[in-house]
Protein backbone atom coordinates (compact mmCIF):
# COMPACT_ATOMS: atom_id res chain seq x y z
CA UNK A 1 0.00 0.00 0.00
CA UNK A 2 2.54 2.51 0.98
CA UNK A 3 4.79 1.39 -2.15
CA UNK A 4 2.13 2.08 -4.68
CA UNK A 5 1.36 5.46 -2.60
CA UNK A 6 4.67 6.67 -2.96
CA UNK A 7 4.95 5.66 -6.80
CA UNK A 8 1.86 7.74 -7.23
CA UNK A 9 3.81 10.45 -5.74
CA UNK A 10 6.95 9.88 -7.80
CA UNK A 11 4.92 9.56 -11.05
CA UNK A 12 2.90 12.86 -10.22
CA UNK A 13 5.89 14.72 -9.40
CA UNK A 14 7.45 13.82 -12.84
CA UNK A 15 4.49 14.87 -14.63
CA UNK A 16 4.81 18.64 -12.91
CA UNK A 17 8.15 19.11 -13.86
CA UNK A 18 7.42 17.65 -17.46
CA UNK A 19 4.23 20.03 -17.53
CA UNK A 20 6.48 22.98 -16.00
CA UNK A 21 9.38 22.19 -19.32
CA UNK A 22 7.07 22.66 -21.54
CA UNK A 23 5.36 25.71 -20.47
CA UNK A 24 9.03 27.16 -20.03
CA UNK A 25 9.43 25.83 -23.39
CA UNK A 26 6.71 27.55 -25.04
CA UNK A 27 7.16 31.06 -23.38
CA UNK A 28 11.27 30.74 -24.65
CA UNK A 29 9.41 32.30 -28.31
CA UNK A 30 7.16 34.32 -26.95
CA UNK A 31 10.06 36.55 -24.76
CA UNK A 32 12.28 35.97 -27.60
CA UNK A 33 9.80 37.67 -29.82
CA UNK A 34 9.75 40.12 -27.52
CA UNK A 35 12.88 40.94 -27.25
CA UNK A 36 12.83 41.33 -31.12
CA UNK A 37 10.62 44.13 -31.62
CA UNK A 38 11.93 45.95 -28.34
CA UNK A 39 15.47 45.55 -30.24
CA UNK A 40 13.50 46.46 -33.70
CA UNK A 41 11.71 49.30 -31.88
CA UNK A 42 15.29 50.48 -30.49
CA UNK A 43 17.06 50.30 -33.92
CA UNK A 44 13.79 52.52 -35.31
CA UNK A 45 14.29 55.21 -33.06
CA UNK A 46 18.14 55.36 -33.46
CA UNK A 47 17.76 56.07 -37.06
CA UNK A 48 14.87 58.43 -36.53
CA UNK A 49 16.98 60.61 -34.36
CA UNK A 50 19.74 60.22 -36.80
CA UNK A 51 17.78 61.48 -39.63
CA UNK A 52 16.60 64.37 -37.02
CA UNK A 53 20.13 65.55 -36.48
CA UNK A 54 20.69 66.17 -39.68
CA UNK A 55 17.84 67.46 -40.55
CA UNK A 56 18.15 70.33 -37.92
CA UNK A 57 22.45 70.89 -38.88
CA UNK A 58 20.97 71.08 -42.28
CA UNK A 59 18.06 73.81 -41.69
CA UNK A 60 19.82 75.93 -38.44
CA UNK A 61 22.63 75.98 -40.79
CA UNK A 62 20.27 77.28 -43.94
CA UNK A 63 18.38 80.08 -41.99
CA UNK A 64 21.35 81.67 -39.41
CA UNK A 65 18.73 80.61 -36.08
CA UNK A 66 20.11 78.67 -33.16
CA UNK A 67 17.01 76.51 -32.70
CA UNK A 68 14.01 75.20 -35.02
CA UNK A 69 11.51 72.00 -34.25
CA UNK A 70 10.71 69.72 -36.85
CA UNK A 71 7.85 70.27 -38.57
CA UNK A 72 5.27 67.42 -38.77
CA UNK A 73 5.66 65.25 -42.16
CA UNK A 74 9.19 65.57 -42.74
CA UNK A 75 10.95 66.74 -45.49
CA UNK A 76 7.48 67.23 -47.25
CA UNK A 77 6.12 69.61 -43.91
CA UNK A 78 9.41 71.74 -44.79
CA UNK A 79 8.84 72.52 -48.50
CA UNK A 80 5.14 73.10 -47.82
CA UNK A 81 6.18 75.82 -44.79
CA UNK A 82 8.40 77.04 -46.97
CA UNK A 83 6.18 77.93 -49.71
CA UNK A 84 3.39 79.72 -46.88
CA UNK A 85 6.71 82.01 -46.02
CA UNK A 86 6.80 83.15 -49.25
CA UNK A 87 3.55 83.56 -50.02
CA UNK A 88 3.27 85.44 -46.05
CA UNK A 89 5.98 87.83 -47.78
CA UNK A 90 4.05 88.08 -51.23
CA UNK A 91 1.17 89.52 -49.07
CA UNK A 92 3.55 91.85 -46.95
CA UNK A 93 4.52 93.40 -50.29
CA UNK A 94 1.02 94.09 -51.62
CA UNK A 95 0.38 95.61 -48.59
CA UNK A 96 3.01 97.82 -48.70
CA UNK A 97 2.79 98.86 -52.15
CA UNK A 98 -1.37 99.00 -51.09
CA UNK A 99 -0.50 101.51 -48.57
CA UNK A 100 2.14 103.40 -50.53
CA UNK A 101 -0.17 104.29 -53.28
CA UNK A 102 -2.72 105.69 -50.57
CA UNK A 103 -0.39 107.73 -49.20
CA UNK A 104 0.80 108.97 -53.41
CA UNK A 105 -3.35 110.16 -53.91
CA UNK A 106 -3.47 111.55 -50.48
CA UNK A 107 -0.35 114.16 -50.68
CA UNK A 108 -1.57 115.09 -54.56
CA UNK A 109 -5.16 115.61 -53.50
CA UNK A 110 -3.80 117.61 -50.50
CA UNK A 111 -1.89 119.39 -53.21
CA UNK A 112 -5.10 120.13 -56.26
CA UNK A 113 -7.01 121.61 -52.58
CA UNK A 114 -4.87 124.33 -51.74
CA UNK A 115 -6.02 127.89 -51.37
CA UNK A 116 -4.54 130.51 -54.20
CA UNK A 117 -4.71 133.21 -50.81
CA UNK A 118 -6.10 135.74 -53.35
CA UNK A 119 -7.88 139.04 -51.41
CA UNK A 120 -11.00 139.46 -53.42
CA UNK A 121 -11.33 143.49 -54.79
CA UNK A 122 -13.37 146.05 -52.62
CA UNK A 123 -16.86 146.89 -53.01
CA UNK A 124 -17.42 150.31 -54.51
CA UNK A 125 -20.27 152.46 -52.88
CA UNK A 126 -23.40 152.57 -54.81
CA UNK A 127 -25.75 156.06 -54.51
CA UNK A 128 -28.47 155.58 -56.78
CA UNK A 129 -30.42 158.75 -57.34
CA UNK A 130 -33.73 159.10 -58.54
CA UNK A 131 -34.89 162.01 -60.75
CA UNK A 132 -38.91 162.56 -60.87
CA UNK A 133 -40.43 166.05 -61.38
CA UNK A 134 -39.02 167.82 -59.64
CA UNK A 135 -37.04 165.92 -57.22
CA UNK A 136 -34.12 164.11 -56.27
CA UNK A 137 -34.05 160.64 -53.99
CA UNK A 138 -30.80 159.90 -52.93
CA UNK A 139 -30.41 155.41 -51.61
CA UNK A 140 -27.78 157.04 -49.55
CA UNK A 141 -26.58 160.26 -48.34
CA UNK A 142 -23.04 159.50 -47.27
CA UNK A 143 -20.26 157.40 -48.75
CA UNK A 144 -16.46 157.01 -48.17
CA UNK A 145 -14.14 159.16 -50.07
CA UNK A 146 -12.41 157.46 -53.51
CA UNK A 147 -14.03 155.66 -55.69
CA UNK A 148 -18.00 156.07 -56.10
CA UNK A 149 -20.54 154.62 -58.63
CA UNK A 150 -23.58 157.28 -59.27
CA UNK A 151 -27.03 155.38 -60.39
CA UNK A 152 -29.14 157.88 -62.40
CA UNK A 153 -32.71 156.97 -62.64
CA UNK A 154 -35.20 158.79 -64.52
CA UNK A 155 -38.42 157.68 -63.23
CA UNK A 156 -39.88 161.34 -64.69
CA UNK A 157 -41.77 162.15 -67.66
CA UNK A 158 -39.22 164.45 -69.36
CA UNK A 159 -35.26 164.44 -69.64
CA UNK A 160 -33.11 165.09 -66.88
CA UNK A 161 -29.74 165.22 -66.41
CA UNK A 162 -27.42 164.54 -63.06
CA UNK A 163 -24.07 166.43 -61.63
CA UNK A 164 -22.22 166.45 -58.72
CA UNK A 165 -20.39 169.50 -57.76
CA UNK A 166 -18.05 170.32 -54.90
CA UNK A 167 -18.32 173.99 -54.10
CA UNK A 168 -17.21 176.52 -56.54
CA UNK A 169 -15.37 173.47 -58.55
CA UNK A 170 -15.98 172.46 -61.68
CA UNK A 171 -18.44 169.06 -61.70
CA UNK A 172 -16.67 165.79 -60.11
CA UNK A 173 -19.41 163.79 -62.08
CA UNK A 174 -22.11 164.57 -64.98
CA UNK A 175 -24.58 162.50 -65.95
CA UNK A 176 -25.95 164.14 -69.58
CA UNK A 177 -29.45 164.30 -70.42
CA UNK A 178 -31.25 160.80 -69.51
CA UNK A 179 -35.02 159.80 -71.61
CA UNK A 180 -37.88 158.96 -69.02
CA UNK A 181 -37.22 155.46 -67.85
CA UNK A 182 -33.59 155.37 -68.50
CA UNK A 183 -30.76 154.40 -65.99
CA UNK A 184 -26.97 155.29 -66.42
CA UNK A 185 -24.15 154.41 -64.08
CA UNK A 186 -20.99 156.60 -63.74
CA UNK A 187 -17.81 155.57 -61.73
CA UNK A 188 -16.53 158.63 -60.05
CA UNK A 189 -13.45 159.50 -57.42
CA UNK A 190 -15.03 161.97 -54.98
CA UNK A 191 -12.77 163.76 -52.14
CA UNK A 192 -14.13 164.30 -48.18
CA UNK A 193 -16.67 167.30 -48.90
CA UNK A 194 -20.48 168.34 -49.39
CA UNK A 195 -21.52 167.62 -53.07
CA UNK A 196 -24.62 169.55 -54.36
CA UNK A 197 -26.38 166.88 -57.06
CA UNK A 198 -28.47 168.67 -59.11
CA UNK A 199 -30.24 168.55 -62.51
CA UNK A 200 -28.96 171.48 -64.98
CA UNK A 201 -31.99 172.42 -67.59
CA UNK A 202 -33.35 175.21 -66.83
CA UNK A 203 -35.16 176.20 -63.80
CA UNK A 204 -35.30 172.23 -62.96
CA UNK A 205 -32.51 172.99 -59.74
CA UNK A 206 -34.47 176.10 -58.55
CA UNK A 207 -37.98 174.02 -58.45
CA UNK A 208 -36.37 171.27 -56.21
CA UNK A 209 -34.28 168.61 -58.12
CA UNK A 210 -31.32 168.89 -55.99
CA UNK A 211 -29.58 166.98 -53.21
CA UNK A 212 -26.58 166.82 -50.98
CA UNK A 213 -24.50 163.64 -51.00
CA UNK A 214 -21.53 163.65 -47.59
CA UNK A 215 -18.39 162.25 -48.83
CA UNK A 216 -16.31 161.22 -45.55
Amino acid sequence: MHGRLIAALVLATLAGGGVGALAGASAEPARSAATARHVSHAARCRRHNRRERRWRARHCHHHGTSTHSLPAGGAGGSSGGAGGGASGSSGSSGGSTGSSGSGSGSGSGAGETTSTGATPPPVVPRVQVTAVEYSFTLSRTTVPAGKVILEFVNHGQDEHNLNAQLGEAPPAGSIGNTESGHVVDQAVELRPGSYTLFCSLAEHEKKGMKATLTVE
